[in-house]
């Protein structure tokens, strides 16, 4: 599976998993929607919406899934690294 978080600096939402991120040792790629709009631009595509925040979830055959809301993110993430 391949993970990328969406995110932007000055969000404390974001920072919040973001602090997390080196103690879960997970791979995740870093997207930062302000410095690179495209990555905003799939989001809003994809789901029809803005929020940051956002798991992007890449599974194996391709299929590409989205999850929003810091705690449940960070649940996630903590599940795929147990």
């Amino acid at each position: 599976m391949k993970l990328a978080l969406h995110y932007y600096a000055a969000c404390p939402f974001c920072q919040m998993v973001l602090r997390r991120l080196p103690e879960l040792n997970i791979d995740v790629e870093l997207r930062d929607v302000l410095s690179q709009p495209t990555f905003a631009q799939e989001q809003r595509q994809a789901t029809g919406r803005s929020t940051v925040p956002c798991l992007r979830m890449e599974s194996d055959d391709g299929t590409v899934s989205w999850m929003y809301e810091s705690m449940d993110i960070l649940q996630h993430l903590q599940k795929l690294a147990s």
